[in-house]
């Protein structure tokens, strides 16, 4: 759906200088694809500064997301400024253009334009908001309606956006609509003088893949994520269609794989046969094999073997007695501690040998238990995993 309307301005996309802290905000938003759950894209600078996409069983919701900033702290966003309210007023007198270019006009504008599929609207924010604008919000969140400037929303809500509704809509919509605008205050790391932006990027790329990051590992890959952020919010985009916008400003799991160096074939491996941690998974194939020199192929074939190993344990449970099945592994455990070199280096060569000999001793006894070459390697690579978690 989201490809399917013409966005209210691009103009941001060619002044992208100006939005550093809208820049980290998405970056912090994308890291949360690499948890392999509901959010798998996000979309920069394209109907709003960012978009966040859920894939969920129900169907596929969007939340829309307008990060503003001032530079000077004890600065808390007044009513007039957010809402285009004024408080001085009386409702009859408000000026409704005013009320529907204000952030939260436009931000409420989403949930007519996209109706369903909007999940929330947010305000997100460096700083706090005055007195009137948390009653506001605190109104809207205890589901109340009982603010004066909430009022003058349900009462001028058809009013404010006639231009976009093509019939006007009760109050219960009006109100199911309202309780879909939050806000976000004092975010820490949109705050210039903060420095925990780089600490909550390696700390979210840490729980979601298992890399510990050095100083520079972690410079780099920030400087990689913010560049993509820019790039993604960069230019026009004339044919606005579901191809071109994923292109041009969407972030999808492959680009931030790519960022972290992780091959997105070995990850589709390990996620398509049921490896739930597929991202830790195969980046701690792709690095272990990285450092004794191994290419992509190789990658791709032992995380092809993790797989098969992982789906051929899981039947054997219910075939081989446990006794069985823990002999096997204590083995497999054995020829792995025996190819790991020191400082954790594992010599790729180390295991053909190990792996053919104790193959052939199942075969030797007559019953190798379903197993062949390709499974012992994808059982090594799947302890190898397990020692690193």
């Amino acid at each position: 759906m989201l490809h399917k309307v013409q966005p209210r301005e691009q103009n941001g996309r060619d002044s992208f200088s100006r939005y550093r802290a809208q820049t980290r905000s998405a970056a912090i938003a994308s890291l949360s694809i690499l948890e392999g759950k509901e959010i798998d894209w996000i979309y920069c600078d394209f109907q709003d500064d960012y978009v966040v996409r859920l894939n969920t069983a129900e169907g596929v919701f969007y939340k829309f997301y307008q990060v503003k900033t001032k530079g000077k702290q004890n600065q808390n966003w007044t009513l007039n400024e957010i809402t285009g309210i004024n408080s001085r007023k009386k409702t009859e007198n408000q000026e409704l253009a005013k009320i529907k270019e204000s952030f939260i006009g436009k931000l409420l504008l989403h949930t007519i334009v996209f109706e369903d599929f909007c999940q929330a609207v947010i305000f997100q924010t460096n700083i706090n908001h005055g007195d009137e604008v948390e009653k506001f919000f605190e109104d809207l969140k205890d589901n109340k309606f009982e603010n004066k400037s909430i009022k003058i929303f349900l009462e001028k809500f058809n009013e404010i956006f006639k231009e976009n509704l093509s019939e006007n809509i009760e109050i219960d919509k009006i109100k199911y609509n309202l309780k879909k605008l939050y806000s976000e205050t004092d975010v820490e790391y949109l705050k210039e003088k903060k420095d925990i932006f780089e600490p909550l990027v390696r700390a979210k790329i840490y729980e979601f893949s298992e890399i510990e990051l050095n100083y520079n590992e972690c410079k780099e890959i920030i400087l990689k994520l913010l560049d993509l952020i820019e790039r993604k919010s960069s230019g026009i985009i004339k044919d606005i269609n579901e191809e071109s916008v994923d292109e041009l400003a969407g972030i999808c799991i492959r680009d931030l794989l790519e960022i972290l160096s992780i091959t997105y074939e070995a990850y589709q491996i390990l996620l398509l046969n049921g490896d739930h941690t597929a991202i830790r998974s195969a980046s701690i194939i792709q690095r272990t094999l990285s450092e004794s020199g191994a290419n992509k192929d190789t990658i791709e074939y032992c995380s092809r073997c993790k797989s098969e190993w992982d789906l051929w344990l899981r039947n054997a449970r219910h075939m081989h007695l446990e006794f069985d099945l823990q002999m096997i592994i204590s083995r497999i455990q054995d020829i792995l501690n025996n190819a790991i070199q020191f400082g954790n280096y594992l010599k790729l060569s180390e295991l053909s040998s190990p792996i053919r000999k104790y193959f052939q001793e199942l075969e030797t006894e007559g019953n190798t238990f379903g197993l062949t070459q390709n499974l012992i390697v994808g059982g090594i690579f799947s302890e190898l995993v397990k020692g690193k978690v």
